[in-house]
């Protein structure tokens, strides 16, 4: 898994509230520097920025232009580690503009969505950190039956 220098690092404490141009100038910039390290096929692809861009405007389109949003970054104090998945470089489709059950929202990863929003989460299956991806199919299985 690519983990870019993160687009938010929860470990230091200060603010980092953004707003939407600030986000989607980031988050392009960060997914042109990760894909030219790695080499990935969607670097030279102009419209993948353009892909990009919408997915972007699409969950920030409920926050206003000039708006200061909170990010990971300012949920330092809680030490929850944030999802590498999330803040990867297709963080573009994962991150996404959270109501949060205290008040207010933030552009977080689901990590941090958990945190915040336990009475949202509070259904959801909990695996233990170890387990297989065996196990993970199994619950999953199990989890989809349940939902029928």
């Amino acid at each position: 898994m690519i983990c870019p220098t993160a687009l938010f690092a929860p470990q230091t404490g200060r603010s980092s509230t953004l707003t939407k141009a600030q986000i989607i100038e980031k988050v392009l910039r960060d997914f042109r520097n990760v894909s030219e390290e790695t080499g990935i096929p969607e670097r030279d692809d102009v419209d993948y920025e353009k892909v990009i861009v919408a997915a972007l405007e699409k969950s920030l389109r409920n926050a206003k232009a000039d708006t200061e949003m909170r990010t990971c970054e300012d949920f330092g104090v809680l030490n929850v580690k944030c999802c590498r998945c999330c803040h990867g470089i297709y963080q573009h489709f994962e991150v996404s503009l959270i109501e949060i059950e205290s008040g207010g929202s933030a552009w977080i990863c689901c990590a941090l969505d958990r945190a915040l929003n336990p009475m949202k989460h509070a259904g959801d299956t909990k695996l233990p950190d170890n387990c297989t991806f065996d196990e993970m199919l199994a619950e999953f299985i199990r989890w989809s039956e349940d939902a029928k």
